[in-house]
């Protein structure tokens, strides 16, 4: 993997890693506030951090057809108004070309729990 990939990498991670809780986009049941767009994202818990990283390339569709975080998060009880999602956007050619590399990485630096529970997507 390039040093440029590891560079963008480490910069998407920050994001997610540094963004605060209070500006996470809150879980709803039809997820109108998150937005249709590519990108690497993370659904975050307050206390216990980036429980899952993942790549899509529409983030409301990839949330409202299930997402099995969720359901973990569901299983281990965790408070929905404990758990939001943060994310961070890729141009639709950017995500083609380097999403799987960076989330590779990503998952690679901070190993989410729900991630290890959660065979990757081919």
């Amino acid at each position: 993997m390039s040093d440029a990939s590891q560079t963008e990498a480490r910069a998407i991670l920050n994001h997610l890693a540094s963004t605060t809780f209070r500006d996470c986009i809150p879980l709803s049941k039809e997820f109108r506030e998150l937005p249709m767009n590519a990108g690497i994202y993370a659904v975050r818990h307050r206390t216990m951090g980036i429980l899952y990283i993942g790549k899509t390339r529409l983030l409301r569709d990839r949330f409202r057809g299930g997402h099995k975080a969720l359901l973990w998060a569901f299983i281990e009880n965790l408070n929905a108004r404990d758990t939001r999602i943060t994310f961070y956007e890729l141009e639709f050619e950017q995500w083609i070309r380097l999403s799987s590399e960076l989330e590779s990485l990503i998952i690679q630096a901070v190993n989410p729990p729900y991630n290890v529970r959660i065979p990757a997507r081919e």
